[in-house]
């Protein structure tokens, strides 16, 4: 192969590891935020069958809330 074929395949390998390096950092800030006292005082439910089949049970809604503060 040409260098000219090889640098598509170099920029997307590049990519592709920077954003599990990304990935990964993200999900260590994320279960860190998760441990924190206001998340486990609050008693939120993470799990979303865990949260519908205890909302069925109560007879109440279920608040959902999605978020994403970066965008790899």
């Amino acid at each position: 192969m040409t260098n000219r074929k090889l640098l598509p395949l170099a920029a997307a390998l590049v990519a592709v590891l920077g954003a599990r390096a990304i990935g990964g950092e993200l999900e260590d800030k994320r279960d860190a935020k998760l441990k924190e006292a206001f998340i486990q005082k609050a008693g939120w439910v993470l799990d979303y069958t865990k949260a519908r089949e205890e909302a069925k049970k109560a007879g109440k809604p279920i608040l959902v809330y999605f978020t994403r503060s970066y965008s790899p």
